[in-house]
């Protein structure tokens, strides 16, 4: 996503996972589906405005990582080395290490959250609107 792409969506009052689901949509579309789409969101953010409110929620939040255990990992090299008189001496050398297993640490945490209180009622009018301009061959010149 671009930064025009996001500007845009915040000069319309698009928010990113809306703005993305449209995006989606939108890519297997065909001109006249985008076309009544792009539609269909204006006059929903036209005639149902956002209502934007804070609310504190729980989440789990990401806090850190907790080690499990361990694993050993093992590998064999050959090397080669000369020594002074040129004779070439082949080594077989096993390295190994244990290595951690770590896994993430989620908490429950009170988070403040900004949602928007006209999403759904918002997202049936683009519903309706959409079915009512397919049914309508709204934009069906388009190619």
């Amino acid at each position: 996503m671009t930064a025009d792409t996001c500007s845009i969506a915040f000069k319309h009052g698009l928010t990113m996972s809306a703005l993305c689901l449209v995006l989606a949509l939108s890519g297997c579309a065909t001109p006249q589906q985008r076309a009544i789409s792009a539609h269909c969101e204006a006059e929903g953010l036209r005639g149902v405005p956002q209502q934007l409110v804070s609310q504190q929620v729980m989440r789990a939040v990401y806090v850190g990582d907790r080690t499990v255990g361990s694993k050993n990992t093992c590998r064999t090299e050959m090397r080669e080395s000369k020594d002074k008189q040129g004779n070439i001496t082949k080594v077989r050398e096993t390295i190994c290490k244990d290595e951690p297993i770590v896994e993430p640490v989620y908490q429950q945490r009170l988070v403040n959250e900004v949602i928007d209180l006209n999403a759904i009622a918002r997202r049936n009018f683009v519903t309706t609107c959409s079915a009512d301009a397919m049914a309508r061959r709204m934009y069906s010149n388009l190619k």
